[in-house]
């Protein structure tokens, strides 16, 4: 069971960074578009964050807590767990949590916004706590995966 679950741990982790840098790049690239365009682009954006980053979120997470579960009882759970362990739960945690509470609801909002319309003042504060947002999760995310690497 284990190996099923590190591959489906490290599959979450694909999907979510790989999303989330695609939906970085986009987010890079509106800052010099016209404002008519930016609603199609801002839509590609929430389609990345409802196909990749969510699942990839749940994905990670959910394996993460499983291979967690498997620890106790074994000698690992007995000398204590490794301090790059619990950085990468504890940072994967947070990130998550951000990911799920803020910036997906953040960017479903924005999609749903005219940003050349009456609503443009509010797509730009949107988009600015996406983007901000975002970059918090995005090295929450990096700080739990170096951890992850130091693992003995």
């Amino acid at each position: 069971m284990r190996p099923v679950l590190l591959v489906a741990h490290l599959l979450g982790i694909v999907l979510w960074m790989g999303g989330g840098i695609a939906a970085m790049a986009l987010g890079l690239a509106m800052r010099e578009m016209p404002r008519r365009e930016l609603g199609a682009v801002a839509g590609l954006v929430g389609r990345l964050h409802r196909a990749m980053i969510l699942p990839g979120v749940l994905l990670a997470v959910v394996s993460g807590l499983l291979l967690t579960l498997q620890l106790y009882g074994t000698a690992t759970a007995a000398e204590g767990f490794p301090v790059p362990l619990m950085i990468m739960q504890g940072a994967g945690l947070v990130a998550a949590v951000l990911a799920l509470v803020v910036n997906l609801p953040t960017v479903a909002r924005l999609t749903r916004l005219d940003p050349a319309g009456d609503h443009g003042p509010l797509f730009d504060a949107l988009r600015q706590k996406a983007a901000r947002s975002g970059m918090l999760t995005g090295l929450l995310a990096v700080t739990a995966l170096v951890a992850g690497a130091w693992l003995p």
